[in-house]
């Protein structure tokens, strides 16, 4: 069994962690870490866990970690550096889910984050968590930064464009997510009376997960992102100019080809839509099209679960593959329709 370990357990995505990892069978949660929560038990946060795991939070040090082979880290941006050094000469594997490793250039984490990086070497050095994408870095690193949600979303559903060479112009993404992208903090624009009855932008052009889009895709993408009055989902709608001579067989059969071997990617022709119904609760990202020849357009819909493929589902899909265990073990394809 691997045993794993969970810093920052007791936010959305730390949660969500403990809930798939709770029933991997090749995985024992030997570990959950907080800061704010130290002694308190996991039951007494989220009472559903009562006898089904008891584990008290302790803090996070190298003596609380030496019987952990994998440690998630799911803590706010700027805190997963601070541990680099304490974390780098322990024999474990490290997946992170916050962005402080993500972006390859420390003047783009400063212009972004509002601070310097305080390791600014490794950035560029360190895998990016995007199995898809980085499928062989992944399986031979020691440490993987996880894109953001918004980010997942993008990448999976306009890179294999790149193989078409549809990306040398800037892409136009609306993108709307559910509200626990904003994690468990409190925050004004997440309160109940806020979000509900409500459908409203924020970050346009300047949202962080731009510079992850960026790097990835080699485009400039001009990003708006929108808060949606519901749980979890991301819907990211992607314009790209095409010429008239790219065919919608050409890039269905780019689609297809490209994620032939990527278990939780569905590229759906047929569907002339996109939703986060298809996809709730699972680690699966649906992408579908819109072919518009006559105005030099395609539409791309990326759907995925914010939660889980857009967070700790990919952190667990990383950890698989990390280990040497098939990518989609632990990790749900059904999505819970309603």
């Amino acid at each position: 069994m691997i045993r794993v370990g969970i810093a920052g357990a007791s936010g959305y995505t730390g949660i969500e962690l403990i809930r798939l990892l709770n029933v991997h069978p090749s995985v024992i949660i030997s570990g959950i870490y907080s800061k704010s929560q130290v002694g308190t038990r996991l039951s007494q946060i989220y009472p559903q866990f009562s006898g089904l795991l008891d584990l008290s939070f302790e803090a996070l040090s190298p003596d609380t970690l030496s019987e952990i082979d994998v440690l998630f880290l799911a803590l706010p941006h700027g805190q997963a550096q601070a541990y680099y050094e304490m974390l780098a000469p322990l024999p474990l594997k490290v997946i992170d889910l916050s962005a402080d490793f993500r972006l390859n250039r420390p003047e783009q984490f400063k212009r972004y984050y509002k601070d310097d990086h305080l390791l600014p070497h490794l950035l560029g050095a360190i895998p990016l968590g995007q199995p898809e994408l980085f499928r062989d870095q992944i399986r031979n690193a020691d440490y993987v930064a996880c894109p953001g949600c918004y980010a997942t979303s993008v990448m999976l559903g306009a890179y294999p464009l790149s193989q078409l060479g549809l990306l040398n112009h800037p892409i136009v993404v609306d993108a709307k997510s559910g509200v626990s992208g904003a994690g468990r903090g409190l925050k004004e624009s997440s309160l109940f009376c806020e979000a509900n009855e409500s459908f409203s932008s924020y970050g346009t052009y300047t949202h962080r997960h731009v510079p992850e889009m960026e790097m990835v895709l080699g485009a400039k993408v001009l990003f708006s992102p929108h808060l949606v009055p519901m749980n979890r989902g991301i819907l990211s709608t992607i314009y790209v100019d095409i010429p008239v001579t790219v065919t919608r067989d050409q890039i269905v059969n780019t689609y297809s080809r490209f994620y032939a071997e990527s278990p939780f990617v569905s590229v759906m022709p047929e569907l002339a839509n996109g939703s986060t119904k298809y996809v709730s609760g699972t680690n699966r990202c649906m992408i579908s099209f819109v072919h518009c020849p006559d105005i030099g357009k395609l539409v791309v819909f990326s759907a995925l679960d914010n939660l889980i493929k857009g967070a700790s589902g990919q952190a667990i899909q990383c950890m698989n593959i990390m280990m040497g265990l098939e990518e989609t073990v632990g990790l749900p394809l059904i999505p819970h329709y309603l």
